[in-house]
């Protein structure tokens, strides 16, 4: 990955290359902004993993571990994400139908609402096991980290849901949720995230769906 795009979105709080890693193991999991990354972290912590970036500190020779998500089910959380962070006040009762077109046309503000390619740009993906954000998650990875010598519980942790525990991504997502009932700008969103569904349509999911 080009150093000047590494840090796109570094004045947003994320670098790209940001993975966490263990010294004792050959495995490092790949921080993907709304994919389960909130209730990853700190369970990764617990057992000792430390940040890193896999690009500075050459740690491309390990095994990845890639969550990915639903890239329309992503954006929604993710723009909610953005809203609520660099924009609380905003008030979209009145907003006109510019606003939503210039939205929809941009798609892409932060890190939570980036393609989901460019966090794993450089990783070799046949050097990688994939996991889908969905219910099953939790079970899957608590699973594949036994079988790789990290003894856990963590199917019975419950997800962190910051939608639904926050009145003002409650509030964002009441304004967003409908926009993608408009199957134009629908489509214009899942067009720009075609890359993202082309990889999860290939890849091979750890567990099933």
């Amino acid at each position: 990955m080009p150093s000047a795009f590494q840090d796109h979105w570094e004045l947003r709080g994320h670098v790209f290359g940001t993975c966490m890693s263990h010294a004792n193991t050959d495995l490092m999991y790949i921080n993907i902004p709304k994919n389960a990354s909130s209730w990853t972290k700190p369970n990764l912590t617990e057992l000792g993993w430390e940040f890193y970036n896999y690009i500075d500190d050459n740690l491309l020779h390990k095994h990845a571990i890639i969550v990915l998500r639903d890239p329309i089910e992503r954006w929604l959380s993710g723009i909610c994400e953005y809203f609520t962070l660099y924009h609380p006040d905003a008030d979209l009762d009145n907003a006109g139908t510019a606003f939503w077109e210039l939205l929809v046309d941009r798609v892409t503000f932060d890190d939570h609402t980036e393609k989901q390619i460019f966090f794993i740009d450089g990783v070799n993906l046949n050097n990688a096991t994939f996991f889908y954000c969905n219910e099953f998650y939790r079970m899957y990875v608590q699973q594949f980290l036994r079988d790789h010598g990290f003894d856990n519980s963590y199917s019975h942790y419950k997800f962190k849901h910051t939608t639904e525990e926050s009145d003002i991504r409650k509030k964002f997502k009441s304004y967003f949720e409908p926009l993608l009932q408009n199957e134009k700008y629908k489509n214009h969103i899942k067009k720009h995230f075609a890359k993202d569904y082309d990889l999860i349509n290939t890849v091979k999911f750890y567990g099933s769906r």
